[in-house]
């Protein structure tokens, strides 16, 4: 089984230094995990350097049982390296110490020029 690729943003590309808004992310179907007990992570690497690192109230915002935010990364704080794919994942660890990896993330950044 295959897990799918979050794209951010879903098309196009990040420019180094703009605003990337929030993301929110539903579960639906058969989830059965509660999210507001769960452990949320999100690491993404440029290479071997981890450049995200993110989890419940650092980064992430847990909204309900089945809704969470990635939240906003302001202009000054996107710091991202640019000419590069940045790849990495996200997996909950529920209550009951179950670890699952539910996507992969992908970020394109490129150079901004003006500043």
């Amino acid at each position: 089984m295959s897990i799918p690729t979050y794209k951010v943003p879903s098309k196009g590309y990040i420019k180094q230094g703009d605003t990337i808004s929030k993301k929110t992310v539903t579960f639906g179907g058969d989830y059965a995990g509660d999210f507001t007990t769960a452990t949320i992570k999100m690491q993404v690497y440029n290479g071997n350097i981890k450049v995200i690192d993110i989890t419940n109230g650092s980064g992430i915002t847990v909204i309900s049982n089945r809704i969470f935010e990635i939240d906003e990364v302001s202009a000054p704080n996107n710091n991202l390296p640019d000419k590069c794919i940045l790849i990495g994942d996200l997996q909950i660890t529920e209550a009951d110490s179950v670890v699952t990896t539910y996507f992969n993330v992908e970020y394109t950044v490129i150079k901004e020029y003006t500043t």
